[in-house]
Parts: C-alpha cells; sequence; structure tokens
C-alpha cells in the first residue's frame, strides 16, 4: 500500500498543504469532516470556506509562514470537539501535512495536564537541527587555534547536549520524564539559567538581577529539566520587558513555609522566583496560561509555562504566579532533598 493509499485510508481527517497555505490534498475522511470536497477545497481561502477552517487556519497560516511544525491540543473548532490539531511542516516538499484526531486526555490533573502528549513531535523538531549545530560547534574546536573560540564552541556542545538529553527524554516515551536526579543547588541552577539566557541574548545583561538565599538546602532532581524549567521563566520575563528602557527582570531564592508551599501533601519551602516589571499578564488569562497556546504570543508559542510546570509536578512541586501592571512573579516552589536522596 503506497503513503498516499494508506492516508486517503486513514481514520482521520488529514489534509495537505502548499507553502501559500493552499488546500492542495484532502482524504476523504477530511472531506466527510469538513463537508466539503477536495475539488472545492482548492478554489478558494480556506479559512473562509467553514467555521471549522476558519479555527484551523490560524494554525496553518502559522505553521507556512514560519515553515515550522505546531501541535495544539484540546482545541475547539466550530464549536465541535475538542481536537488535538498536528500541523506537520516538511521543508524537502514544502508542505504542510494537518491531521486532526479527537483529544486523548493522559488522565492529568491540574498544571501536568497541558503539557502531555506533543512529546514525540517535539523531540523530532528539536534533533535534526541540533545534530548540526553541534558538528559546527566541533569543527570550530577543532580548526582554531584561539582559546576564546574554543571555549565558546565548547560552550555550544555543552548547551546542545544538553538540549538533546531533553530530545531524548520526550522521544522515549511521548511524554517529559525524569532522568538521572542529583541535588541540586538553586542558587547555582539560578546563575546557569541566567548566563544560558545572556549567551543566546547578550542584550539581557542589564536587564537581570539577583537576591538569593545563600543557606538554602539542595533539592533532589534532574538538573537539564530544572535548568530548562528556569531558562523557560527567564526568557517569558525577558519578553514582557523587551522593548521597555526600564525593564528589569530579578531572580530570588528563598525559604518559605507559608501556605502557599504545599502540593499534594507535600511540602514545598523552597522557592525560586522570577519577577518582571512588565506590562503583567491579561486577567482573561488566568490559570489557563500554563496551557499549550493560551497566551499573549501568536498561535503556536506559549509551551514553555506549560513545560516548567510540567517539570514542577515530576519533582513534587508547583509553579504559582501573581501578576498585575508593572509586576509579574513566578515562584517554582519544591521540596527539600531526602538525606537519603543526597
Amino acid at each position: 500500500m503506497t503513503a498516499s493509499l494508506a492516508a486517503d485510508q486513514a481514520a482521520i481527517p488529514i489534509l495537505v498543504f502548499g507553502a501559500d497555505a493552499q488546500c492542495v490534498w484532502a482524504n476523504t475522511r477530511a472531506e466527510e469532516w469538513l463537508g466539503l470536497s477536495i475539488r472545492h477545497l482548492r478554489k478558494g481561502r480556506f479559512g473562509e470556506m467553514s467555521a471549522t477552517c476558519s479555527h484551523l487556519a490560524d494554525i496553518i497560516d502559522q505553521a507556512c509562514s514560519g515553515r515550522r511544525t505546531l501541535v495544539a491540543l484540546g482545541r475547539m473548532l466550530g464549536g465541535a470537539g475538542p481536537y488535538d490539531v498536528h500541523a506537520c511542516w516538511s521543508d524537502p516538499q514544502e508542505q504542510l501535512v494537518l491531521s486532526v484526531l479527537p483529544h486523548q486526555s493522559m488522565g492529568a490533573k491540574g498544571s501536568e495536564a497541558p503539557a502531555l502528549g506533543f512529546g514525540r513531535m517535539l523531540a523530532h523538531e528539536l534533533k535534526n537541527p541540533l545534530a548540526s549545530v553541534r558538528g559546527a560547534a566541533q569543527l570550530i574546536r577543532r580548526e582554531t587555534d584561539l582559546d576564546s573560540a574554543r571555549d565558546l564552541a565548547r560552550m555550544i556542545i555543552q548547551d546542545v547536549d544538553r538540549i538533546t538529553r531533553l530530545a531524548d527524554h520526550w522521544s522515549r516515551v511521548g511524554d517529559i520524564r525524569l532522568g538521572d536526579r542529583s541535588g541540586i543547588n538553586l542558587n547555582l541552577l539560578a546563575v546557569s539559567a541566567m548566563e544560558s539566557l545572556n549567551r543566546a541574548d547578550p542584550a539581557t545583561l542589564g536587564l537581570l538581577h539577583e537576591n538569593f538565599d545563600p543557606s538554602l538546602p539542595l533539592v533532589d532532581g534532574d538538573p537539564d529539566l530544572m535548568l530548562q524549567a528556569v531558562l523557560n521563566l527567564l526568557q517569558n520575563a525577558h519578553d514582557a520587558v523587551q522593548s521597555d528602557p526600564g525593564g528589569k527582570i530579578m531572580v530570588e531564592t528563598r525559604f518559605d513555609a507559608g501556605p502557599k508551599s504545599r502540593a499534594g501533601g507535600h511540602p514545598t519551602p523552597l522557592v525560586l522566583s522570577v519577577r518582571d516589571n512588565g506590562p503583567g499578564i491579561p486577567e482573561t488569562l488566568g490559570p489557563g496560561i500554563f496551557t499549550p497556546f493560551v497566551t499573549t504570543k501568536p498561535a503556536g508559542e506559549g509551551l514553555g509555562l506549560a513545560f516548567a510546570a510540567r517539570i514542577a509536578a515530576l519533582h513534587d512541586g508547583q509553579i504559582d504566579f501573581d501578576s498585575r501592571p508593572g509586576t509579574t512573579v513566578f515562584n517554582i516552589r519544591l521540596p527539600i532533598a531526602r538525606k537519603e536522596m543526597l
């Protein structure tokens, strides 16, 4: 059975779009689902053909214009759903393959649920370009005689290897899981995250400030995942203040035994906070800010907080936030490492 025949006989709607976001092919199930023939779909603007098409058009346009893959989970489409929408961009074919599946609930609760379900696709999208970047960095390190260039190449390789390990976590099981665990010093973790953000964008040097409690005990966890969670919070804070000449990001650590410092019955007194003086999060978003694609940014963004919330939950912790115009703070709350785990 050829690939095209298999796709045509698939039980889920599958559509193919050109780089101009024009529909060029649809399987039989897609025609039945939309109530439109492929001949009709090819004639005009896809987003104007029905309410369902209109809801899908934003995802299609974002994926085609950015030449990237997008995943949207639990979408209501034209009053029907929820559905999981996978928009997979292919550079060789210059085409987008859109598939629509019934939404699969993973049985998770609270802030864990939003980050589930899109792991294998994310891993695939990460690992191919990372291999190319790592090879280029190895070449720089081998061919140059300058110590500074060799040090930069070494840092590139370290960061690429860390991201590749994260992708491996996703690709093995389709969902994030803890890797090797060790005692984590939250202050050193925060410094590493700040340095990583500075390397990615030197303009952040004047924005970042720190206020650390030097006496905090260790957290038991996966250093790669925890670093990524903090990086995601820092990146969001940077996005909020980067256009403001007076923008400021404060990274804090502290011990807090107050009422917020419990998750599922576990004490979570160790707190790492990222605070910015940006415009704040709209009240309409509320706790939904931890849901993928529920964001103030265009469709296709908004995975960072869902990812960070999932990582905190895997460490028996939690993330909460407080926001109003002029100040927004996200708190990662974590338990103290048990002595037998150190």
